[in-house]
């Protein structure tokens, strides 16, 4: 796990007088890799090219692993980040081929398969990278992303250099490009709380999409293409062999996810995910894992979780030493400033600073830790998919008394604590994001209310049946596919990988395993929502004894932000979003936000999320632009 930057120098534009540029990105994401540094240069089509490597040790530990990493020749050179899960099967293929290897590292793997079978060697990997691979004879140059994004990549193409780095405040540090915003983000991020791939919030810097790599032969012109391919689709088979193959694919997830020389966590909340995977690594008798949880106050469970109710049970039946880190909204007031310097790219999501609390605590202990990220994309798991698969189950039904439901959703309380202010949410989110078209309601589902005049996303796809099956498979499935490529990457794992990596501790994601999830992503939309959210990995947990965790209410991961608010303690929040002089209000009416507080402390409305996410950006912009 590392951070990898480079600049390609198309025109000799850097000097020996000028500070060393690569250094200096080094230097802005130090936290990725705190281990090993490194730098190389080298010639490259006129100009010259400048590798860094920040390490983070996690596959054999020992110098000789260290990045950038050449061949025996010299002639090729690799930074990567991340970890290939199936690097036992490819080192043994290319020891059958003649290649000698000096380390024990999975990074000299990628660098020999890339050798050998160039960008191809792409479609053979398993796991989760960012790599740049040059070749200094033919003067070739390659960046390639991981297919689901679990790991970043930006870059910015300009006249005299080609620059790329794991975060895109690491391009900035470069002091080659000016540092400008995108406006056009704030727009998307309103909608949404994130950017979509390719775009920043920085003009003129891009994310490499997942699944994509960038190519460099000649005329110093960079050619982006997809090395992904879409999974075939199959006929849904029984529900005993779709659960004795899924059973299978995760058992072998979970064992390579756990490879490694350091020492390795979980992420526990007591919920599904999270569960399943702690009891298949008891099942497999692999090494016992410590696991964590962050769970709050239970006066706070109409606003928070209750991972302090289910996560010690699951820690108590599967075995784990468990810990808990008691979340106090006095932790924000105390962490916010070192919490919002770590943000690269703003991400609407409270998830992000229990993560990021929650990491600190793991390294103290392990180097790496497992989550259930991917499970809920892949499985068909949100809230909002099994209210999509019944509005498209009974759409006529729906669309016919939409005006009904959307007047009687708005009247159901959800600003104060009750026992049914959860379900309430859900409902009135589905009140008012009825529409005619399957695909706007999708993106309702999907996006902030408060700001769905700034949400110009679609999701349209060409449906042209009668047939009703037909027409709920179809959406169903184009729906899942959506969350895939935008809302996991830009979201999960982006703020999986940032905060992480804030604390020098490598995520991994056993779902997003390629062979379980590529088998997922080939059954039927339908048949992954056959008997409800997830109900294969419910299935799986229950057979482990494990239905006290089945039961409980889809939760999430998430701040009781909504509780803080109205506490003297959050008086600093408010402030920072009362003060009109914030950057933020040249691009969102100070009014509105205003009258967001105001509904929000009064208890006529919970705009909880809505006010997290504008004061991420708000933080964000003032640390960046002011």
């Amino acid at each position: 796990m590392c951070g990898i930057h480079l600049i390609f120098d198309k025109n000799q534009q850097l000097t020996p007088e000028q500070p060393s540029a690569i250094t200096q990105m080094l230097q802005s994401s130090r936290e990725r890799g705190p281990d090993a540094q490194g730098v190389k240069a080298l010639p490259m089509l006129g100009g010259s090219l400048h590798l860094g490597s920040n390490r983070l040790q996690i596959i054999d530990p020992h110098t000789r692993a260290n990045q950038p990493m050449s061949s025996a020749d010299g002639r090729y050179w690799l930074c990567f980040n991340g970890t290939i899960y199936n690097y036992f099967e490819l080192r043994n293929k290319l020891l059958s081929q003649g290649v000698q290897f000096t380390t024990q590292s999975d990074t000299e793997v990628l660098l020999y398969m890339l050798i050998t079978k160039g960008a191809e060697a792409l479609e053979d990997l398993n796991g989760m990278f960012a790599l740049l691979f040059y070749d200094q004879k033919e003067q070739k140059l390659l960046a390639a992303r991981d297919r689901f994004g679990m790991k970043p990549l930006y870059y910015a193409d300009q006249n005299d250099f080609l620059i790329f780095s794991s975060e895109a405040k690491g391009i900035i540090a470069s002091g080659l490009l000016e540092k400008k915003l995108h406006e056009a983000a704030i727009q998307d991020y309103l909608c949404l709380r994130y950017v979509r791939p390719p775009y920043t919030f920085f003009e003129q810097v891009y994310q490499l999409p997942p699944g994509h790599c960038m190519e460099i032969k000649d005329q110093k012109k960079a050619v982006i293409r997809s090395f992904a391919k879409p999974p075939e689709r199959i006929e849904a088979p029984s529900e005993e062999a779709a659960l004795t193959k899924t059973e299978e694919l995760l058992k072998d997830a979970v064992l390579n996810h756990l490879v490694g020389d350091a020492n390795c966590g979980l992420f526990l909340s007591g919920g599904v995910d999270s569960t399943l995977l702690l009891s298949l690594i008891k099942e497999m008798g692999a090494h016992p894992v410590p696991t964590f949880s962050i769970i709050n106050n239970r006066k706070e469970g109409a606003y928070g979780t209750e991972d302090y109710r289910f996560a010690g049970k699951a820690a108590a039946m599967y075995g784990s030493h468990h810990y808990e880190l008691d979340l106090e909204s006095s932790m924000l007031h105390q962490y916010h400033e070192a919490f919002m310097s770590q943000i690269d790219q703003p991400v609407g999501d409270s998830a992000a600073f229990m993560t990021y609390m929650l990491s600190a605590e793991v390294k103290k202990i392990a180097g790496v830790a497992l989550n259930g990220a991917g499970a809920d994309e892949i499985f068909a798991g949100y809230n909002r998919h099994q209210a999509f698969h019944r509005y498209l189950s009974h759409y006529d039904a729906f669309i016919r008394f939409s005006s009904l439901l959307k007047t009687g959703s708005s009247w159901l309380p959800t600003g104060f604590s009750h026992p049914l202010r959860k379900k309430f949410r859900l409902l009135k989110k589905l009140g008012q994001s009825l529409d005619k078209d399957p695909g706007q309601t999708f993106i309702n589902f999907i996006s902030d209310a408060a700001f769905s005049t700034s949400c110009h996303q679609r999701l349209a796809i060409k449906s042209g049946t009668t047939d009703q099956t037909e027409f709920v498979e179809k959406w169903l499935y184009a729906a899942l596919e959506h969350e895939l490529q935008n809302y996991l990457p830009a979201d999960v794992l982006s703020l999986s990988d940032t905060m992480s990596m804030a604390r020098s501790l490598e995520m991994r994601m056993p779902y997003l395993d390629l062979p379980l999830a590529t088998y997922l992503r080939s059954l039927p939309a339908e048949f992954r929502m056959k008997h409800g959210k997830k109900w294969m990995l419910r299935s799986l947990l229950e057979a482990r004894g494990g239905k006290i965790f089945t039961q409980r209410s889809k939760e999430g991961f998430g701040l009781p932000f909504g509780q803080w608010l109205r506490s003297g303690e959050a008086a600093y929040i408010r402030q920072t979003l009362q003060q009109k002089e914030q950057l933020i209000y040249q691009y969102v009416s100070h009014e509105q936000i205003l009258k967001l507080l105001q509904e929000h402390h009064q208890k006529r409305a919970d705009h909880s999320q809505s006010l997290w996410s504008i004061w991420v950006l708000a933080n964000w912009l003032q640390l960046h632009f002011s």
